[in-house]
């Protein structure tokens, strides 16, 4: 898509990519002496980190931003179809790819709002200073980044002290997110399953989709329909929901019923032979567990692929990975992929099926069907024999895992 609208693309890295250019934006997932940075600096050119990059663009706008450990990508691209169907056409930058974008993340809008999400594992969230902050959640993830979680904290407590008094903070009701709002001067919205400024009552969840009627502080705003199963998604779009009432107050909350998902977010790659193959970007134990949830009110069994992310995150969230796979008929676990960083020695996937099946066993449940797959080959012959009419496969993970999917649907498929 962008070298169809006359961007050039290229894959590698070389100096050559230097010519001719004012601006060099980078990922902090790039080492700082990496060559083409250096070079860059050597020769004068300037140099920013793509966080620095999203609040220059940021500014002239109205920014509403979103962060949290979890939910940050669907409840971004939830706000920006609730201002795209009231024609409010703001920009909006989102962490995944949508074929409403025309299979990209963004959108130049002509609107004065910039919608984005804003990423707090690098501390990049701290560039931008939204007059709408939303927070989904938070958990203690990049603590290699922060030292520890009461630094992380702290970080977000002063981004949300930031926001101004005539702006609006508005988080979800979970524990942290409400503590680390506890300095801050803008109003705080609370959103919340069952209460909250934005609750919801007589929830239905089933293989596709999610339906609920909106409370606003007692009110009944109408019944909703999102295009996504599991009660996460429902917190998502209550942030959504309220953040775009916070710029327009009567903006239709039922076109969440046309709001596509997410590429990579409970994305149902095929349905053969009764078995249905699922795609979700979830890396983290919560995550896996919300996703398993969603996925049950579609199966009869779920069994799950999954590719660890990072060696950081597997050694620091080793336990609540260990129990984050009981409601799985059966678990087959990739190698860790590295997403750039070192391997760290004695963690690795085999490790992990190894602390899952004693878990299992210590619950009594059936640990027969976890294993550890050296290569996709392995694991696509696991599920095929695990699978059965009425299940589902579950491939989770944030690397490339994605890449076992078509050779799964042809074994699924025979």
């Amino acid at each position: 898509q962008s070298e169809r609208s006359g961007v050039p693309v290229a894959l590698g890295h070389d100096l050559s990519h230097l010519q001719d250019v004012d601006i060099v934006v980078y990922s902090t997932a790039v080492p700082v002496q990496h060559e083409e940075l250096r070079e860059a600096r050597l020769r004068g050119i300037n140099v920013m980190s793509r966080a620095a990059c999203l609040a220059e663009l940021m500014r002239g706008h109205k920014t509403i931003a979103v962060a949290g450990s979890h939910g940050k990508t669907t409840t971004t691209w939830m706000l920006g179809h609730l201002l795209n169907e009231a024609q409010i056409d703001p920009v909006i930058m989102c962490g995944g790819a949508l074929n409403a974008l025309n299979g990209l993340g963004g959108q130049a809008g002509a609107g004065e709002l910039f919608v984005a999400e804003v990423d707090e594992s690098d501390g990049g969230f701290l560039h931008v200073d939204p007059q709408v902050a939303i927070l989904t959640n938070l958990e203690a993830e990049h603590i290699r980044h922060y030292g520890d979680f009461s630094s992380l904290c702290q970080a977000v407590t002063e981004w949300l002290a930031a926001v101004p008094a005539d702006g609006t903070i508005i988080t979800s009701d979970d524990a942290m997110a409400m503590r680390v709002c506890e300095q801050a001067q803008a109003p705080h919205i609370v959103c919340g399953l069952e209460s909250g400024d934005y609750s919801c009552t007589d929830i239905e969840i089933a293989a596709e989709s999610s339906s609920f009627t909106v409370v606003h502080k007692g009110s009944e705003l109408g019944r909703v329909e999102i295009t996504m199963p599991g009660l996460h998604n429902i917190s998502n779009a209550l942030c959504a929901i309220a953040a775009a009432r916070s710029i327009q107050s009567d903006i239709s909350i039922t076109t969440l019923a046309n709001c596509e998902r997410v590429d990579r977010r409970f994305s149902v790659r095929a349905e053969r032979n009764g078995i249905r193959i699922v795609e979700d970007y979830a890396h983290h134990p919560t995550e896996i567990v919300a996703t398993i949830a969603a996925a049950q009110f579609g199966a009869s069994a779920v069994h799950v692929l999954f590719q660890p992310h990072r060696f950081s995150r597997t050694l620091d969230s080793f336990q609540d990975f260990v129990s984050c796979f009981d409601q799985a008929a059966s678990v087959i676990l990739l190698p860790i992929y590295a997403a750039h960083e070192e391997a760290i020695p004695g963690v690795h996937s085999r490790s992990l099926v190894e602390a899952i099946g004693a878990h299992k066993r210590s619950q009594n449940l059936d640990a027969t069907h976890v294993q550890y797959a050296a290569h996709p080959e392995a694991a696509i012959g696991f599920l095929n024999a695990c699978a059965e009419p009425g299940d589902t496969i579950l491939v989770l993970g944030a690397g490339d895992v994605h890449q076992v999917i078509p050779g799964l649907i042809e074994a699924v498929t025979c």
